[in-house]
Formats: C-alpha cells, sequence, structure tokens
C-alpha cells in the first residue's frame, strides 16, 4: 500500500515536470519561429537593397525610364512609377531591421548576468523597440510623401487628446517602470499576485506575464500590481499535517521523530534543514493532528511538502505509529 501511494506521487512529479518540460518547449518552439521569420524578411529586405544599390542609375537616375514610364495602361504606369519609392522604403525597412537587431543584441550584452539585469534589459529592449519602429515608419511616410512635420505637429495634439483617455495606459508604463528600477519584481522570481501563484515570465511596458507550474499564464497590468507576495527573496518554509490516533502516546511519538529526523530529511532531495516538529495543530475528530515544518527553495515548496508526509509516513509506520482512519461510535438501544 506504502508502496502504491509511493509510486502515484513519484507519477504525479513527473506529469508535472512533463508539463513544465512542455511549456519551455512551447515557448521555445514560438521563440524560434519567430526569428526564422525575421531572417527570411531581412534576407528579403537585404536582397532589395543590393539590387536597388547596383542598379541605382536604372532606377533612381533622371534618365531612368522607371521615371516616366509609358506602356499605355495607367495603372500599370502608376504601379512602376511606385517602385522607386517602394524600394527606398525597402532600404529603411532593411536599416530598421538592422538596428532592431543590434540594439537587441546590445541590451542583452549589457543587461546580462543577474535576474535584475535581465529584467531592465526586457523592459529597455521594449522602449526601444518601440522607438526604432516609429523612427522606421515615420521615415517611410516621409518618402511616400507625406509631410511629415505637420504629421508630427498633429500628432503631439492627437497624443495629448489621446493621452487624456488613456491615463491607465500611462499608469501601467509608469507603474512597469517604478517595479523594474524598485527591484521588487524581477522575471524568474515566484510570486503571488491577487491569490494567483506563478513565476514572473516577463515584466513589459504595459503589462507583467506570469506562469504557473501547469503552464497557464496571467497577465496582469502593471499598474494593478498594488499588493503581492515576493516568495524568492528569502527560503520558504513549506508545512505539513501529519495525524496520529487518539491512543498514541505523543512523548513516543517526539522520540520516534527525533531518532529518525537524519533519516526523514535523507528522505527527502529538496530540504535545506532538518524538519522541524512544532507540536500539536489540532484535536481532530480521528486524530490528534501535528505540524511539522522545514526549509527549502520556494521552487520546491510544493514538492518539498509531498516528500515530507511520505518521509514521515514511512517512518512512523516502521516503528508501530500508524495513520489513523474514520472511526464511528454505534450505540444500540438496549430495549430493541
Amino acid at each position: 500500500m506504502l508502496k502504491q501511494k509511493i509510486k502515484e506521487v513519484n507519477e504525479k512529479i513527473e506529469e508535472v515536470n512533463d508539463k513544465i518540460e512542455q511549456v519551455n518547449q512551447k515557448v521555445k518552439k514560438s521563440s524560434v519561429a519567430k526569428t526564422v521569420i525575421g531572417i527570411v524578411f531581412l534576407v528579403i529586405f537585404a536582397t532589395v537593397t543590393v539590387l536597388g544599390l547596383v542598379f541605382h542609375n536604372e532606377i533612381f537616375g533622371k534618365d531612368a525610364w522607371l521615371n516616366n514610364p509609358n506602356t499605355g495602361f495607367g495603372v500599370l504606369d502608376a504601379v512602376l512609377k511606385a517602385v522607386p519609392i517602394g524600394i527606398e522604403s525597402v532600404y529603411v525597412l532593411f536599416a530598421t531591421m538592422l538596428a532592431l537587431y543590434a540594439s537587441g543584441f546590445i541590451v542583452k550584452l549589457i543587461f546580462k548576468g543577474t535576474p535584475r539585469k535581465v529584467t531592465i534589459g526586457k523592459l529597455v529592449d521594449g522602449i526601444m523597440k518601440v522607438v526604432i519602429w516609429a523612427v522606421g515608419i515615420i521615415a517611410v511616410l516621409a518618402i511616400c510623401g507625406v509631410d511629415v512635420a505637420a504629421l508630427i505637429t498633429g500628432a503631439g495634439v492627437l497624443t495629448l487628446v489621446i493621452g487624456l483617455g488613456m491615463q491607465s495606459l500611462i499608469a501601467d508604463v509608469v507603474a512597469g517602470v517604478f517595479l523594474v528600477c524598485d527591484g521588487t519584481l524581477q522575471v524568474g522570481d515566484i510570486v503571488t499576485i491577487d491569490g494567483w501563484r506563478g513565476t514572473v515570465q516577463e515584466i513589459g511596458i504595459r503589462n507583467t506575464k506570469l506562469i504557473n507550474y501547469s503552464g497557464d499564464i496571467r497577465v496582469a497590468n502593471n499598474s494593478t500590481i498594488k499588493v503581492f507576495v515576493n516568495q524568492s527573496r528569502e527560503d520558504s518554509y513549506p508545512t505539513v499535517i501529519v495525524g496520529v490516533p487518539y491512543e498514541q502516546n505523543l512523548q513516543r511519538v517526539r522520540e520516534v521523530f527525533e531518532a529518525n529526523k537524519g533519516k526523514i530529511r535523507g528522505m527527502c532531495s529538496c530540504l535545506l534543514s532538518d524538519i522541524d516538529f512544532n507540536g500539536v495543530e489540532e484535536l481532530a475528530e480521528s486524530s490528534v493532528n501535528l505540524h511539522f515544518g522545514a526549509k527549502c527553495k520556494e521552487g520546491d515548496f510544493f514538492l518539498a511538502q509531498r516528500e515530507m508526509r511520505g518521509a514521515i509516513k514511512t517512518v512512523f509506520e516502521e516503528n508501530g505509529i500508524l495513520v489513523p482512519f474514520p472511526q464511528v461510535d454505534v450505540h444500540f438501544d438496549k430495549q430493541s
């Protein structure tokens, strides 16, 4: 019976590990797919840029045919006239993508090492991407003949109007900056926000992503993170409750536990300290519930609880201390 339960616990641990591995594989595949797509576009833009530079005079020269095509088809002529503009736009997009890859590489190179640096790096990378894309889009619009100066002036007024209606977005951005700068929350920390426990996967400009042990992802707006519990900064102290029968002598239970404390810890793979016997937790209906606890890393919290229960039960049974079961007293009427 005991071996079967231990086997079931080990199977559950393996299932959890498999789920975590599956989540990691999905994240890696998604990242690889994005990288491949980016490289494909980069190669296309690079090819167009090289061809444009090689045939620069034929495309952009004063006597270039594309300046005044005359095919007899109005739509086709318009498309051909737009080719130089399209190629110049590709130049800008190619430079934009190179700037994105370069900024990402530099940010990763500078902000590496501690979780705090990685968190700040991701925030800086997000801001750099927004700035680079904004500059690239403005440059493309200028090539297409748009009055960029008027657009920027109008955008300033529009931004003011939109900003008044997007105060929550601004609050999210400001809150995200303070979260990173204060160092109270970092990528890799295990935290509980609004009763939801998970590992911080990303602190973005607008929101923070958490992922739990089963692979579920929760996205929380930065401005809504008012109170949270960061469980990664100090060692955790998981506790377990183990019941013994009422007829069992508690002094003997304590003596058995103290004599086998080292053995119990040896049966647990992730504890950072010996298990403490903290006394009686509750006088329950069918058992006296005893309170035990030990230190471990936060990532091993639930594993430590499972291992402690199994180890304590095993040692108790080896010494004749049985786990109680629900009992009911039945009384018969003598007259019946």
